[in-house]
């Protein structure tokens, strides 16, 4: 949710309608959205990091529990 997001500093480099860093929340939700395991697929790449897959810019790993990781990511899956 929102305050998970704050709370674990993913805007620093996301916002939900804005590229900044990071892709806007908005078109990472809209990406995957037809993905039948999105929420996991997402929450691995929240933990494990990721690069290549929006540009140059890779996102370094987060700290966070498996579970705060799929609730982010169930958060960022309804921001369409």
């Amino acid at each position: 949710d929102a305050d998970l997001a704050k709370k674990n500093n993913c805007i620093a480099c996301h916002q939900v309608e804005t590229k900044v860093v990071g892709p806007a929340l908005k078109d990472i939700a809209a990406k995957y959205a037809d993905k039948d395991d999105a929420a996991t697929y997402l929450a691995g790449k929240i933990k494990g990091g990721s690069s290549g897959v929006w540009g140059q810019i890779p996102m370094p790993p987060v700290n966070v529990s498996d579970a705060d990781a799929k609730a982010l990511a169930d958060w960022i899956l309804t921001l369409k």
